[in-house]
């Protein structure tokens, strides 16, 4: 009797390590909450030239379906602080654009801009982000 307890702790010893090493699960939920970021397409670079009354538009691509709007946000200088926030903007699905006043913009400050998209079931994505210096014309 004593043998074959023995013998199934051993048997039991080498194959539970295995079988536990195969099994895996997530705690997730699925991909079915995964949003995409969204792409930037302008500023992307160092700087951004304002010429005259026209402004500043901050463009992106809106190419992903379910998408119920996206945020944006400007802020003063490098840091996405709430205290540097200077606006932000609700946008709707079909939005790939905004434009914003010159004078919102000093020549040679710094200013950062963020964007999340939205998903129609409510989920909100990274926020894409890019920094520039402003060049007035």
């Amino acid at each position: 009797m004593m043998k074959i307890l023995i013998l199934l702790v051993l048997i039991f010893s080498f194959i539970s390590p295995c079988v536990a090493g195969s099994v895996s699960f997530s705690l997730s939920g699925g991909e079915y909450n995964y949003v995409p970021e969204p792409r930037l397409r302008y500023p992307i670079y160092e700087t951004a030239t304002i010429s005259g009354d026209q402004g500043l538009e901050f463009s992106w691509w809106n190419n992903v379906t379910n998408t119920s709007g996206f945020i944006l946000k400007l802020y003063k200088g490098y840091n996405m602080y709430a205290d540097n926030l200077m606006f932000k903007e609700n946008l709707p699905a079909g939005a790939d654009s905004f434009k914003a006043k010159p004078d919102l913009f000093v020549d040679g400050e710094i200013y950062t801009w963020s964007l999340v998209r939205i998903s129609s079931s409510g989920y909100k994505s990274d926020r894409s982000f890019n920094s520039f210096k402003v060049v007035k014309k």
